[in-house]
């Protein structure tokens, strides 16, 4: 393969997916190299939602959920085949989060992102709204909405609209040595494949150090905190197309959400871990999940209730906070060193923000790309 790419991406997850749809619908050489099959891995272990982050305003991320918001908007439109509203059920609790505190959040909520085509969130009374599902102590819930997604498919029509765009899309292929050059980067595969490319973005998820480490020989200057997110998957629990969002008493938040007509996804925990390689749920978690669903429904479960699990590495950019209060924004490091060939580094992101975040990492690379760069152009076409 002699001729030269503009870009050349590794990882093949939301976020590399993203990029190689918009650089290449911008008319860039774009290749992508994935290890394993696209979405494979922290792109389809997601709880499915694109959301604006509600709990996020608790440690006024207000940049954040205002972007998301705004992206939640743009998703609904542009990938509407793969993404339903659904409204949410938060149960009071007095002596966790006050009423008023709540209902500021709400109407935040319903603000931040500018116009909406979902419904505003309201006060309700459960046991009228959505009777015999919750125990009887919770009286006052407030609903509002977010969307469900079929995360992994996301990635799939991005993957998809990028290669109509011409785009070169490798998968089950691995990164093994890289040489940076002045103008370009050598990029040796497994294969023995040598590829040539003017940019390297390093969109490798949680593997993020690991690859700027190991492949590319660069010391990482950012240091990022592997949480595990996991979920249980039972027979549907309650009949209304309802989800909801329980908090505890430790202030981190549990979604119950209608899955596939037949089931209740359950999730998700945040648990440190030292490694992103097969991500598992522990009996912890199952506990921690079941004890949840206990605490508010009249319907018990136990683990011979669980039909399925699945378990994700989230790569956060350490803050050196609680996990649940740790940032779920993304942050690129641009390194030029010594004039040489771009790479990008993608620490970070969520599902909701991939596309905003595409169009920034194009609108940071704009000192290195042709003057005659198109402009923007997702948010308006359809997967």
């Amino acid at each position: 393969m002699t001729d030269i790419f503009d870009i050349l991406i590794i990882g093949g997850g939301i976020n590399g997916a993203g990029i190689a749809r918009d650089a290449s619908g911008r008319n860039l050489k774009v290749c992508l190299v994935e290890k394993n099959t696209v979405g494979s891995a922290t792109s389809s272990w997601s709880t499915k939602l694109i959301h604006g982050g509600l709990r996020y305003l608790e440690n006024y991320e207000f940049r954040l959920v205002r972007e998301s918001l705004k992206e939640r908007e743009i998703i609904k439109k542009i990938a509407k085949d793969i993404i339903k509203p659904i409204p949410f059920i938060i149960p009071h609790i007095p002596t966790q989060r006050p009423k008023w505190l709540i209902q500021i959040g709400l109407f935040l909520y319903d603000k931040l992102g500018g116009k909406t085509s979902l419904p505003k969130s309201k006060k309700i009374n459960i046991s009228s709204a959505i009777p015999n599902i919750l125990k009887n102590k919770y009286n006052t819930g407030f609903e509002y909405y977010d969307l469900q997604v079929d995360d992994k498919k996301l990635v799939q029509l991005n993957i998809d609209d990028a290669k109509r765009n011409g785009a070169i899309i490798f998968e089950n292929k691995t990164v093994t040595d890289v040489l940076r050059n002045k103008d370009f980067w050598s990029i040796k595969l497994n294969d023995n494949t040598i590829i040539q490319s003017k940019i390297l973005i390093n969109a490798s998820g949680p593997w993020i150090n690991e690859v700027l480490k190991k492949t590319i020989k660069i010391n990482s200057k950012k240091v990022i905190r592997l949480v595990k997110g996991s979920h249980i998957i039972t027979k549907k629990l309650y009949e209304h197309n309802k989800a909801f969002t329980l908090q505890n008493p430790d202030k981190r938040i549990v979604f119950v959400i209608p899955y596939k007509k037949n089931y209740s996804l359950i999730g998700t925990t945040e648990t440190e871990v030292e490694t992103p390689d097969n991500p598992e749920i522990d009996k912890g978690e199952i506990e921690y999940l079941i004890n949840t669903v206990n605490n508010f429904f009249i319907k018990q479960i136990s683990s011979d209730d669980i039909i399925d699990t699945f378990s994700g590495i989230r790569p956060l950019i350490e803050d050196f906070k609680e996990a649940s209060k740790v940032t779920r924004d993304y942050v690129f490091d641009l390194n030029t060193s010594h004039n040489n060939a771009p790479l990008l580094n993608i620490y970070g992101g969520k599902l909701t923000t991939y596309r905003k975040l595409s169009e920034n990492v194009i609108e940071s690379l704009k000192p290195f790309l042709p003057s005659n760069l198109l402009t923007s152009w997702t948010g308006s076409k359809e997967l």
